[in-house]
């Protein structure tokens, strides 16, 4: 990332998630079924938090959500071939509570406060 994207990220208001990003395979008319998982990111995990799950109807409603929470330059089509991996891609972002939201992450989700 540049000096002026990490400068806009870390100025920004909200905190740091964890964003796994991955697929499975699914039956049907889909090969796959893209999921987003969230949780909060601490540096020290004083208290287990768990996940919450996204699924997305498809690629390009992905692509719709997830883009605009990405730093400037940044495209979730770059990713791709790491998502559809066994193990998925991690974003580490700064979100907003509604951004979170967009995600199915819940502020009530947590009882501990601010990590």
């Amino acid at each position: 990332m540049s000096q002026a994207g990490q400068k806009r990220a870390s100025s920004r208001s909200g905190r740091r998630y964890l964003v796994h990003l991955l697929c499975e395979p699914e039956g049907g008319n889909e090969p796959y079924r893209y999921i987003a998982r969230i949780r909060p990111w601490a540096a020290r995990n004083r208290y287990r938090v768990n996940a919450v799950e996204r699924v997305f109807s498809d690629d390009c409603e992905l692509i719709a959500v997830i883009n605009p929470l990405l730093p400037h330059g940044s495209d979730i089509r770059d990713v791709f071939e790491h998502i559809e991996s066994p193990s998925g891609f991690f974003y580490l972002l700064h979100l907003s509570s509604e951004q979170a939201a967009q995600l199915g992450w819940r502020c009530e989700t947590t009882s501990f406060g601010r990590a």
